[in-house]
């Protein structure tokens, strides 16, 4: 996070309300000794006496932000930055943060643009949005390399069944069509099998009480 030492800088900041300051003030000692929920319920507690008070919704964004609720941080820091106050630029900045920690690059990426119009020299939202815009090139580098390996695998595959049914019909081919001595040998005791067995299918065994005829083999 950035700039969190801006948060001791508000807390003489004067108020309509005197329990405010005694608000910030309090939270920013729990924020400081990482008593997170303790300092947002102090920053709560501020809002509700002045809730277009910036420091207290900054601080509010900051404490939420390392609770991990980054909903409750987004919708902080928005408040702040639309504020347009001397923290809008630092919560835009967090506001891209939580986004992206809240698995929204695009929307981060609009924070930090943002943050950068106001601050053109803020080098750390130069350097976040520099890394987003550049994960997302690397994945679609792999996205593409992934789909080029799919596309390139198609007809390899493709070539294999083709080879696969050109050895099928040349086998076939062969059977039909021999090609050497033994092949036209082992069709040709084929052809001889094939002629016993139509000569023993008119020799099968009678039925009981049929005529016996002379060339019915004996039963099997």
């Amino acid at each position: 996070m950035k700039k969190w030492l801006l948060l001791v800088l508000v807390f003489g900041a004067t108020s309509a309300y005197g329990g405010v300051r005694a608000d910030l003030r309090q939270g920013g000692k729990l924020y400081k000794d990482q008593k997170y929920g303790q300092a947002l319920q102090k920053y709560a507690e501020a809002l509700q006496k002045d809730p277009q008070n910036e420091s207290a919704s900054f601080g509010a964004g900051a404490a939420s932000y390392y609770l991990k609720d980054y909903a409750a941080a987004e919708q902080a820091f928005e408040q702040t930055a639309e504020q347009e106050g001397k923290l809008a630029q630092d919560a835009l900045f967090n506001l891209g943060n939580a986004y992206y920690r809240g698995g929204d690059a695009q929307k981060a990426i609009a924070a930090y643009r943002q943050a950068l119009v106001k601050n053109p020299q803020d080098l750390e939202a130069i350097h976040n949005l520099q890394l987003i815009l550049q994960q997302q090139q690397d994945q679609q580098n792999q996205n593409d390399q992934n789909q080029q390996n799919q596309d390139d695998a198609s007809p390899n595959q493709s070539q294999q069944d083709q080879n696969n049914q050109g050895q099928q019909d040349q086998d076939q081919q062969q059977q039909q069509n021999p090609s050497n001595p033994q092949d036209a040998m082992n069709k040709n005791d084929a052809d001889r099998v094939m002629q016993m067995a139509r000569e023993n299918e008119r020799k099968k065994p009678t039925q009981a009480g049929a005529a016996q005829d002379s060339n019915v083999e004996k039963d099997w």
